[in-house]
């Protein structure tokens, strides 16, 4: 293992770059940026990303094959813990029992501040079912401390 390598849940990665797939025309235009970065870790927000919850429409999943990328599915949109851990679950289905998940759980949809007691609720949930959760979380020690605790596998304050 490279020393290098950023590893994250036993997975080690070449690239420390994680690329979300929102804001693009297209999925065709998605891949090349995809591709122009380097990253090989792809957040997806499930609410709003076909990966397969819409048959019959493009999936996402056809230019960013699971085999070629970590598809990071987040919650992205959910205000609740149980929207997160639903849309997670969810996704876990999508992608034949793909464990590694961002969760991100809102408080206001202005400063896309967290939700800390929704993010801790949801976290906990998500661990005991199996999740290896990287999680979005305050810029609090004590917080990021607590869902360390819990078991999630990356803590990703605000603004870092």
């Amino acid at each position: 293992m490279n020393s290098d390598s950023l590893v994250i849940a036993g997975k080690s990665y070449q690239s420390r770059l994680l690329v979300g797939t929102g804001k693009y025309k297209d999925f065709a235009q998605t891949r090349a940026a995809i591709d122009a970065s380097g990253a090989e870790i792809v957040t997806v927000a499930i609410r709003r990303t076909n990966i397969g919850q819409e048959p019959g429409q493009p999936s996402l999943l056809e230019v960013l094959p699971p085999a070629q990328f970590t598809i990071l599915p987040n919650t992205a949109g959910c205000y609740t813990a149980d929207d997160a851990v639903r849309t997670l679950r969810l996704a876990r289905e999508l992608l034949d029992g793909h464990a590694l998940v961002k969760l991100e759980v809102l408080g206001d949809p202005q400063t896309l501040f967290p939700n800390m007691p929704e993010t801790l609720k949801a976290a906990a949930t998500l661990v005991k079912d199996g999740f290896q959760v990287m999680v979005y979380c305050a810029d609090d020690p004590i917080q990021a401390r607590m869902l360390e605790d819990i078991g999630c596998v990356a803590i990703m304050p605000l603004a870092s």
